[in-house]
């Protein structure tokens, strides 16, 4: 009671909406920018059960935004550095994580016992694949989005409401649309819409009649201009991916990216013949990589194609992936064939480098 005195005086939620929120059991995919202030607030607030689903460790760079780990933290798994966090600012919520991520393999079996899922993840593959899995589920599910000062969050798939390919029925083009990891962010603008994401989860909860289904809003914080678009349900196209037809996207359990042509596995890459490792990452982002064969930051790329050899096979790699789709098709536009884009993260390549020269140096 004492805990939660300031939201029980509310009259609209009072003790019953306490309880509402005892009894929820909230899913957060992606504990990063977005996830971040989501479940640092739903954590306050008293959701009885949090689950937490990310395959990231921490790194500097995450701090101006995701305000959920401190610098100590870096080098450690999110999932155990937001459950330790979690449970020292409420001790009462019960926290489950998932270092696995999620991912097409097991999308179903984690989100089956959970009331609500909320997507903090940063690439569309996932987003695809949380939207269809959920519809299959009958469950709600919450989505948010960045792109510079400005961000976007809706309720989709509640109560019969439209899903998100009702808004977007097919994701763009590996490459076309670019992430903050390209783009940059501040991190008040992640912060903002990761607690309307919060709010909305809580309305969700606590007055589930109420709240707003059926609309995508907007907000720019550089104009602090807010936006709201109605959106209609797509009947067909949600009955379609209810169906038992329908697959689910194909995603990567390493870097939850889609798989299209061109691109390798972590195992794959390490034993392609000659092949040489382009980093199209920033030259100050890490983990730096010291058996790298070349480093050429993706907006440098088209600059320095005279660097590369045609006759040669290039696996290029970056954080999560889609910068290295993006170089693959600049690379296959100039006429290189043998181009490969990375699924994995470059701290699992690093990790995979040490461990084979750990092996081969064992050996000898």
């Amino acid at each position: 009671m004492e805990r939660y005195q300031r939201q029980i005086q509310l009259e609209d939620i009072g003790l019953k909406g306490q309880q509402a929120l005892a009894n929820a059991k909230v899913l957060v995919v992606g504990a990063g920018g977005l996830g971040s202030p989501v479940l640092q607030y739903l954590a306050a607030a008293g959701v009885g059960s949090l689950g937490v689903a990310d395959m990231d460790t921490v790194a500097l760079s995450n701090l101006h935004r995701q305000l959920l780990y401190t610098t100590a933290d870096v080098g450690k798994p999110k999932v155990q550095a937001a459950k330790e966090r979690l449970e020292s600012l409420n001790p009462n919520v019960e926290i489950r994580v998932y270092p696995e991520g999620v991912h097409t393999a097991n999308v179903m079996q984690i989100i089956q016992p959970y009331d609500l899922i909320i997507d903090g993840t940063d690439n569309f593959s996932a987003r695809y694949l949380i939207n269809d899995a959920c519809v299959k589920s009958k469950k709600a599910w919450i989505y948010g989005a960045l792109f510079k000062h400005q961000g976007q969050f809706a309720l989709f798939n509640h109560r019969g409401g439209p899903c998100y390919r009702c808004l977007y029925p097919k994701p763009p083009a590996a490459g076309e649309v670019a992430g903050c990891n390209v783009l940059g962010v501040l991190g008040t603008v992640a912060g903002i819409i990761g607690l309307q994401m919060a709010h909305l989860a809580l309305q969700t909860i606590i007055w589930p009649e109420e709240v707003p289904n059926q609309s995508v809003y907007y907000m720019n914080q550089h104009t602090f201009n807010l936006q709201q678009l109605k959106i209609s349900k797509n009947q067909n196209l949600c009955d379609n991916v209810q169906s038992e037809s329908w697959e689910l996207p194909r995603t990567n359990a390493l870097a939850n990216c889609e798989l299209p042509k061109n691109t390798l596995s972590l195992n794959d890459a390490m034993v392609l013949d000659q092949a040489l490792f382009l980093d199209v990452r920033e030259i100050q982002e890490l983990p730096r990589i010291g058996a790298v064969d070349l480093q050429i930051p993706l907006g440098e790329l088209e600059q320095r194609l005279n660097e590369l050899d045609k006759e040669k096979t290039y696996i290029a790699f970056c954080k999560s992936g889609q910068r290295a789709k993006t170089a693959v098709n600049l690379l296959k536009k100039h006429h290189f064939e043998a181009v490969y884009a990375l699924s994995s993260s470059a701290q699992h390549l690093k990790n995979a480098i040490e461990n084979e020269n750990s092996t081969t140096n064992e050996v000898y």
